[in-house]
């Protein structure tokens, strides 16, 4: 995936948020505020997909609001890592090198 299409996707989806919570007088103009200001600090590119995985778990630490955003995102950061590490640990099982494959497993769930 390009980093910018996903950052902007990202970017799209909080501005989304942003104009619902509005609308519905969840959200005032001061808290609207905030979260784009936090989003144009954080969020700005040039960024790598790594750059955006480490990014985004943030952007809900001080805006609650933003969890519908931002955890799908670490969900399919986590399901890509898992995919690499169990196929680098199957790689390692089959050619006989199982401590190395353990040490692998057991570092990824940590």
């Amino acid at each position: 995936m390009d980093p910018e299409v996903y950052r902007k996707k990202i970017e799209s989806d909080i501005l989304k948020i942003i104009e619902e919570k509005l609308k519905n007088g969840q959200m005032d103009a001061v808290r609207a505020k905030e979260i784009a200001r936090m989003l144009l600090d954080r969020l700005h590119p040039p960024l790598t997909l790594e750059q955006i995985y480490t990014i985004v778990p943030t952007l809900d630490d001080n805006f609650n609001e933003l969890i519908s955003v931002t955890l799908p995102v670490m969900q399919e950061h986590d399901e890509k890592v898992r995919m690499i590490v169990t196929s680098h640990a199957e790689e390692l099982i089959k050619s006989g090198r199982l401590d190395e494959s353990l040490q692998i497993l057991k570092g990824a769930t940590k």
